[in-house]
């Protein structure tokens, strides 16, 4: 999900990037993109496809694509960024649990910890990190 992000950022030497991940995940990126002004298509492939052919396999990719067909969502289909997140006021926030291109990770501190977290809306393209202390 970071790289996604990272492709629309103007500092990033990043234009482009190529994955495989779960669909969740690729909806997350959708939304985050989009805010930004980036562009971006995913295809929903076969558990097989995607993990290799066998027995424990096949039985995923039958229930994977059972819950598709009931989502009205298919397989092998490449779908547009709009198709991914279709709103246009998004509003995308994600919070470091552990340390990564994009935000730091939790922070123990006296009394507590420092969360850090990335917000971008898309009425304005921005992107805000906000630093927080947790205290107890």
């Amino acid at each position: 999900m970071a790289a996604s992000v990272l492709t629309c950022l103007q500092d990033s030497p990043y234009d482009l990037m190529y994955t495989i991940g779960g669909a969740p995940e690729g909806v997350i990126s959708a939304c985050a993109v989009k805010a930004l002004g980036g562009d971006m298509q995913a295809e929903l492939l076969d558990f097989c496809e995607a993990k290799g052919d066998n027995a424990d396999n096949r039985l995923v990719a039958q229930q994977e694509r059972q819950r598709c067909e009931e989502m009205g969502v298919a397989v092998n289909r490449v779908y547009s960024l709009d198709e991914l997140a279709a709103g246009n006021d998004i509003l995308f926030s994600a919070t470091g649990v552990t340390g990564g291109d994009l935000v730091n990770g939790i922070q123990r501190v006296a009394n507590g910890v420092r969360t850090q977290t990335l917000l971008i809306g898309s009425a304005d393209r921005t992107c805000n990190i906000i630093d927080s202390l947790h205290s107890w």
